[in-house]
């Protein structure tokens, strides 16, 4: 079995084979860590980097989350950040057919739960599973939320957007309460991550690259003040 000797910080990344969680894995390689990258895509058609290891996982399954953990956990024993980053939106979570988590009329009961399992239940069984590689004093999860966590529009919103912004709102409680479980020395927070040019945000303004930098200022900067908070990616406490 080869482990990694602990020389440079480890962190793992959910759903990092686009969008923001591309954008952390570069930053993350540029500023010298380690990085676990999670992908549902077969890792033989992903790039690769001496200090990056590929991982299969598929959220929707509890085994997968298990099998991800061990594979992770024969490689190293210590991880300092652990990322959900992973998420669905109106339309990936319908096929495009947002009108069924977007709009009364049209509500439909399995899109809905879709989209709580993948935003809000799945990052914290994937937490519960890999508590036991968080061991550095401090160690650090950030779970990526929405401005539409919010009960204001920071961003021009026409649909009533049912499914995701409840779903980011309980990912953010489930943040909150995780303080009542969690050790001391793990910090735990959700942010916001800004409007950011993506596959399931094309309208996006922000480079993910540039936000994910951003946001990983607030783990370099930590207060602990934000512990269990909803931050904004600049640094500050995003308000309800």
């Amino acid at each position: 079995m080869f482990v990694i000797m602990k020389i440079m910080k480890t962190a793992f990344v959910t759903g990092a084979d686009q969008g923001i969680g591309e954008g952390f894995v570069k930053q993350l390689l540029k500023d010298g860590w380690m990085v676990f990258a999670t992908s549902r895509k077969s890792v033989k058609d992903l790039p690769t980097h001496e200090n990056l290891e590929w991982v299969s996982l598929e959220l929707f399954e509890d085994d997968s989350i298990k099998n991800a953990f061990q594979f992770v956990s024969d490689k190293t024993d210590t991880i300092d950040l652990l990322i959900n980053n992973a998420g669905i939106n109106k339309d990936t979570a319908t096929n495009n057919q947002k009108e069924l988590v977007s709009t009364l009329q049209y509500l439909d009961r399995d899109s809905l739960l879709k989209m709580y399992n993948i935003n809000a239940v799945a990052p914290f069984l994937v937490i519960k599973e890999f508590l036991p590689l968080l061991t550095g004093d401090p160690s650090f999860i950030m779970n990526v939320s929405s401005c539409r966590a919010s009960f204001h529009d920071e961003f021009e919103n026409e649909l009533g957007n049912y499914g995701y912004r409840a779903s980011k709102i309980a990912l953010n409680m489930f943040t909150f309460c995780s303080l009542k479980d969690l050790p001391a020395h793990i910090k735990i927070f959700s942010v916001h991550p800004g409007n950011v040019k993506t596959g399931m945000n094309p309208d996006g303004t922000d480079d993910p690259s540039t936000q994910a930098h951003k946001m990983l200022q607030i783990v370099e900067n930590w207060n602990d003040e934000w512990n269990g908070r909803f931050m904004r990616y600049s640094g500050e406490p995003y308000p309800l």
